[in-house]
């Protein structure tokens, strides 16, 4: 059993964790080591804390969490970047579909969103599956660029 409340600074170590091996397993090429997923997670809860919420067990103890930036568009507020993830041994319980249903359902009821955005794995069937399944698909339109700083700014000279 679990429940979904927001995200307390106090939390934020514990999900530090979590985070970090959820996301290291997730994609090898690109692990996460605990102090950035860390400051990561703060950064979060600094920017949207109204937004973040986990899910924590029956001891209280955070199990797994979700926060997405409300942002506004020219079609509407949306529900803009974010993150999911929830402990290796916690998923495939329903847990993750909860904590989505209960950033959604705030988004619309606080900010009045009409859309979702977020990046994910690519090259990975898994979760793209997922969220198609929950009706989040990739946007034909669009396309995710980056960059580093240095040799842009070096492009640019």
């Amino acid at each position: 059993m679990y429940t979904i409340n927001l995200v307390q600074e106090k939390d934020i170590d514990n999900l530090s964790g979590i985070f970090s091996k959820s996301f290291s397993l997730a994609n090898k090429e690109k692990p996460w080591d605990v102090s950035h997923s860390k400051e990561y997670l703060l950064y979060w809860l600094k920017k949207q804390p109204d937004m973040f919420f986990g899910a924590f067990n029956n001891e209280g103890v955070a199990i797994g969490a979700m926060v997405v930036n409300i942002k506004p568009w020219r079609t509407g507020v949306r529900c803009s970047d974010g993150v999911i993830f929830v402990g290796i041994e916690y998923q495939k319980q329903g847990i993750a579909k909860s904590l989505f249903k209960k950033v959604i359902s705030e988004a619309i009821y606080k900010y009045n969103t009409t859309g979702f955005e977020a990046v994910t794995f690519a090259g990975k069937e898994f979760p793209l599956t997922w969220y198609q399944k929950i009706g989040i698909n990739p946007d034909e339109h669009a396309v995710l660029i980056k960059g580093n700083c240095e040799d842009i700014l070096n492009k640019l000279s």
